[in-house]
């Protein structure tokens, strides 16, 4: 057992000093907005505790608190519906279900979308909070919510989206390829885990143990038909797709890997989903265009971020940086302006999407200094200081 012990502490020194820097999240730009002065960030450092102490006694997310099992009975299985699939009105039993792009169907409410989305939700506050106050306290409850959802035999979730977005009647009732976005949710929990890591109630099995699960959740993600279906998608999914692969091979120390994905992803994403006046016509067929397109471009901003911390920059071609700019540029126009200046559709949520594509121009801001990106997030950013981007970004 000793031997064991050295061995996985060796392991997690091994893995602390390989992701020193991150894999998304930036850890050396976390360090500096820890030590900052400056109002705002110390408001948000705040903002995080407290909202850390208005949680505390929340139960840990699980997938097997669900309301309905999955096709294959075990309750441990990621389950969730397709959330624009509604029951077909001209049929007895509403089978197969019929898409109304953009509508919620309250349905799919109460399956493990909503589970998966509390989860990060807590990893992100407890973790945030014990990284910017140092107290022990949230980083027990952070490795309560890791241990429920990886590794506790009786909540713990399988590592596969075998029945994730279903569409009732379709397809005799098994996952889509598209159901791999919900886990886009998961993309920094590597880099709480490493931070976590270094709480006084961390084991270092149990780093290793939750490592494991995500290598055997990435072998699921490359060799399933859902997996390879999402790597042949055209739009915003295939780009999720991408950056999963190369986040999950970074934290299992797959370099190969990892540097593979972020080298054919401009060939693969930018060049064929972007346009070069900017345009992503894969997402403006949709009835909320502005919202995906700000989507996808947000994905676009994390595979830059994953790539620098592997030590690699993708904007350094000039036909690439031309064409990330274009997709900036081409939705910067509308920004500040109402919806009706929109060409396409946005039937919701505009206010909401227009936050999102400034802290995008916040973002993008470090890769494009010679644009006026920032000048404009700090014209248009509405955000409180108690917003969680703040100590992210």
């Amino acid at each position: 057992m000793k031997y064991l012990l050295s061995t996985l502490t060796a392991l997690l020194i091994l893995i602390t000093s390989a992701h020193a820097q991150g894999i998304v999240l930036d850890m050396q730009h976390m360090e500096q907005i820890k030590n900052s002065e400056d109002a705002v960030l110390r408001k948000s450092q705040e903002a995080v505790v407290r909202a850390a102490d208005n949680i505390i006694n929340e139960a840990p997310a699980t997938v097997t608190n669900k309301k309905l099992a999955p096709p294959s009975g075990d309750m441990h299985d990621y389950y969730s519906m397709a959330r624009y699939w509604w029951p077909n009105p001209k049929t007895a039993d509403h089978l197969p279900y019929v898409r109304r792009d953009g509508q919620v169907n309250p349905e799919t409410t109460g399956l493990d979308r909503d589970a998966l989305s509390l989860f990060g939700r807590q990893m992100q506050i407890f973790t945030l909070a014990y990284y910017y106050s140092g107290n022990e306290r949230y980083a027990q409850k952070a490795w309560e919510c890791l241990r429920y959802w990886y590794l506790n035999k009786k909540t713990h979730m399988n590592p596969n989206m075998n029945y994730s977005q279903v569409v009732l009647g379709r397809d005799d009732n098994k996952g889509r390829k598209e159901g791999l976005l919900d886990t886009y949710t998961m993309l920094p929990i590597n880099d709480y885990l490493n931070i976590l890591s270094k709480a006084k109630c961390a084991k270092p099995q149990e780093v290793e143990q939750i490592r494991t699960w995500f290598a055997d959740f990435l072998k699921w993600m490359l060799e399933s038909e859902q997996g390879q279906g999402e790597y042949n998608a055209k739009n915003n999914h295939g780009t999720a797709y991408h950056i999963q692969v190369a986040a999950y091979a970074a934290a299992v120390g797959d370099t190969a890997l990892c540097r593979s994905y972020i080298n054919e992803f401009t060939q693969r994403r930018i060049m064929t989903q972007f346009e070069p006046d900017g345009r992503q016509p894969r997402e403006l067929v949709r009835t909320t265009a502005f919202g995906y397109s700000c989507f996808n471009l947000g994905h676009v901003m994390d595979m830059l971020d994953i790539a620098r911390l592997q030590g690699l920059d993708l904007t350094t071609d000039s036909e690439t940086r031309q064409r990330i700019i274009a997709a900036i540029d081409f939705l910067v126009q509308f920004l500040g302006r109402p919806v009706t200046s929109w060409p396409y559709q946005q039937i919701k949520d505009w206010e909401k999407q227009q936050q999102n594509l400034c802290w995008i121009l916040y973002r993008a801001h470090r890769y494009f200094p010679e644009k006026d990106y920032l000048a404009l997030f700090y014209q248009h950013n509405t955000a409180k200081p108690s917003s969680r981007d703040y100590l992210i970004y």
